[in-house]
């Protein structure tokens, strides 16, 4: 439990740090602004240097990868912004945005199986079983 503490606390940590690099170009630009930016940016980079991989599926994992605890937490209570974040890159449509969090609160266990579970493989996971549901199969 210890052990697992101390990982999340490392990856929210890192996920802070990562996205705390994008800098302003004016004092009153806000950091929502700076934020999108580099989101942007990055999803630039990503959908362009990822091959074999939908821009969708790319924009996921990199977003996942950079707020990997916050995603992992919010997928622990079936809620908040970054699994409703998530929920628009795997292009959930609203009206199934409920049942999106459902379906990964319900499949956490299976989603962060291991302790070496990272982005890519969780969104594997969670890209399956998202498959096998009835409302939100694709």
């Amino acid at each position: 439990m210890r052990h697992l503490l101390y990982s999340l606390i490392g990856l929210a940590l890192s996920s802070f740090l990562l996205t705390g690099c994008g800098t302003t170009s004016a004092p009153t630009e806000s950091s929502t602004n700076t934020t999108d930016k580099t989101v942007n940016a990055t999803t630039d980079t990503t959908s362009s240097s990822t091959p074999g991989k939908s821009s969708s599926t790319a924009r996921a994992e990199q977003f996942t990868r950079v707020n990997f605890a916050s995603v992992q937490a919010d997928i622990a209570v079936g809620s908040g912004e970054h699994l409703a974040a998530l929920a628009v890159l795997l292009d959930v449509p609203p009206e199934n945005e409920e049942r999106f969090f459902s379906l990964a609160r319900e499949r956490y266990a299976v989603l962060y199986a291991t302790p070496e579970t990272d982005a890519g493989l969780m969104l594997a996971r969670l890209n399956y079983a998202m498959a096998a549901d009835p409302e939100l199969g694709r």
